[in-house]
């Protein structure tokens, strides 16, 4: 017995060292992020986190196409320090945290011995392990995005309406439930059909354990999830109308966010799958492309098509030892894939919705074959133990080699960060100013120089980040005008005109700047918009006179 003990002690020593070396490489895989620029999303989202951290309010002093969850985690690292290396370091915690979410789940959803304890580490090791290294490798415009924060609140609620739906009237857990898909929703509104798609699979779920489960508990759960989610989003709306003075502000979002969505025209069938089987190539996208000196290692997809195939792997199993979880995550994975085709982009951080429940089953793919489990809610298998597969290791090559891959196509980023920041001594503005986001640089250091901390500013264009570099008020509630500009004729276009003009002459910002033709976007004139648009060129012109072209901006200075 001694000896089985120190056998015991021996292997779960061993085990705990490698997961503490893996915790060491994946924080090591992660260090570029903090090196890298913000994109246009996250300058988006950096300019009305200022705007809150200087006591503004969300949406009615910032306007952005999304909710206000994600500008509020933005506002989080901003109130200590203006760096993107905050924001970057503050993302990459929360989804530390969200991998360990998953893999904590995936032990504890797929991995129930008999008397509710834990059979195996290894499944959520590979789950949460996975998870991080997709993110560790997304395109850097993808990173810090309302998906990045959202999947921690959906992961949650799914582990809170299994346990829920296990237990007769769970009145707590199914509240809880509701509060995360409300909260979900104010990152994004078209999170709320995950919700839509969890719940059905929890009230499936419940149906299938009559004649035990009462009707009226089952009416009960959904009533209490339901009230958990619409509590939120009333609370939202209702803090909207007291800061804004009515429901003016909330009318309008609403109606912007009614006539520009999808964000794309839709395709055929064949044209959206063609762009959802991008994600088989590096999950949709190249890994961390912001400048062009640094090589792409993408091989062989960087793992995901066998991503896909641990996931299949762990479907089938489930298939074998129980099929009620599998309502929750095929209705999920449905929900996400519907989302990505929704949202008509299909940009890398899009499909960031659908890996949650692809990684719990690539996790649940490399399980003990030889257990003996007793999946709560679900039908019970053979009480005697299972012969262990021969098929056994293969899943664990396979999810050694998908690790591998998502880690090798890191390597030239953690080289580049080496070389640039260890060996050359970079300092930030210069690693930025060797990225696509170099315009900006320049811009807001002449701002700074020839201005004051309380002078306002306005830029005509898409360069939100200027705002926050410069560190200088924004006029207005648009740090960005891509979305509305060139809508001429629609309602939207009359009034956010208005409102652009209406904060010019309130605040009467010290500089005024256009963009050039082809920035940021190619085959794009601002300036011609700006033209185009009466009011705002009108005060202009008769305000300001010209004072500098920095780059890619033109300069005007209050007259």
């Amino acid at each position: 017995m001694s000896a089985q003990i120190i056998a015991s002690a021996h292997t779960h020593g061993l085990r705990n060292v490698l997961i503490f070396v893996l915790i060491i490489i994946c924080g090591l895989v992660a260090l570029p992020q903090l090196f890298y620029p913000l994109g246009f999303d996250q300058a988006v989202y950096a300019a009305c986190g200022y705007v809150i951290k200087n006591d503004g309010v969300p949406i009615r002093d910032c306007f952005e196409t999304k909710q206000m969850g994600v500008m509020l985690m933005y506002a989080i690292p901003l109130r200590f320090t203006q760096s993107p290396m905050a924001i970057h370091a503050f993302a990459l915690i929360w989804v530390a945290v969200t991998a360990w979410g998953i893999g904590w789940v995936t032990n504890t959803v797929f991995e129930r011995g008999r008397k509710g304890v834990s059979t195996a580490v290894w499944p959520g090791v590979i789950a949460g392990l996975l998870y991080w290294l997709i993110y560790a490798g997304i395109n850097y415009w993808s990173m810090d995005q309302a998906e990045t924060f959202a999947n921690l609140f959906i992961v949650l609620a799914f582990y809170l309406l299994w346990r829920g739906a296990q237990n007769d009237g769970d009145i707590g857990r199914m509240l809880l439930a509701g509060v995360c898909i409300g909260i979900a929703v104010w990152f994004k509104y078209v999170f709320g059909l995950l919700g839509i798609a969890l719940g059905i699979a929890m009230l499936l779920h419940t149906l299938a354990n009559r004649p035990i489960y009462p009707v009226q508990a089952l009416l009960a759960n959904a009533i209490i999830y339901a009230l958990g989610v619409l509590a939120v989003i009333g609370l939202g709306l209702g803090y909207f109308s007291v800061v804004s003075g009515g429901l003016e502000t909330v009318l309008q979002q609403l109606a912007f966010l009614r006539a520009n969505f999808p964000l794309a025209e839709p395709l055929p069938p064949a044209g959206m799958l063609r762009m959802m089987l991008r994600v088989f190539d590096n999950g949709a996208d190249r890994t961390a492309d912001f400048k062009s000196t640094v090589d792409q290692w993408v091989v062989f997809g960087a793992g995901f098509p066998l991503l896909f195939g641990l996931a299949a792997i762990g479907l089938l199993r489930q298939l074998r030892r129980g099929k009620g979880i599998l309502l929750y995550l095929l209705l999920w994975l449905a929900a996400a894939i519907a989302i990505v085709i929704w949202q008509g982009n299909y940009i890398q951080y899009h499909f960031f919705v659908i890996w949650p429940p692809v990684v719990l089953l690539a996790g649940l793919a490399v399980s003990n074959w030889d257990k003996r489990v007793r999946g709560q809610g679900d039908e019970e298998i053979s009480p005697h133990p299972r012969t262990r597969s021969p098929l056994h290791p293969v899943p664990l090559f396979v999810s050694l080699v998908t690790i591998t891959l998502l880690l090798l196509r890191m390597w030239p980023w953690l080289n580049d960060t080496y070389t640039n920041v260890v060996v050359q001594r970079k300092p930030l503005a210069q690693l930025y100013e060797e990225s696509y986001q170099a315009p900006v640089i320049p811009m807001a250091r002449y701002l700074r120089e020839h201005s004051q901390p309380e002078d306002y500013i306005a830029i005509f264009g898409d360069a939100p980040w200027v705002y926050v570099l410069a560190d200088r008020p924004n006029a207005t509630r648009f740090s960005f005008v891509n979305v509305w500009i060139k809508k001429r004729g629609s309602p939207n276009y009359a009034l956010m005109t208005q409102q652009f003009l209406a904060g010019l002459q309130r605040n009467r910002p010290l500089y005024f700047m256009l963009t050039k033709p082809n920035y940021p976007w190619p085959n794009n004139d601002y300036i011609a918009d700006y033209k185009q648009a009466k009011p705002i060129y009108n005060y202009v012109e008769a305000n300001y006179q010209y004072e500098a072209e920095i780059g890619e901006f033109l300069v005007f200075k209050r007259r």
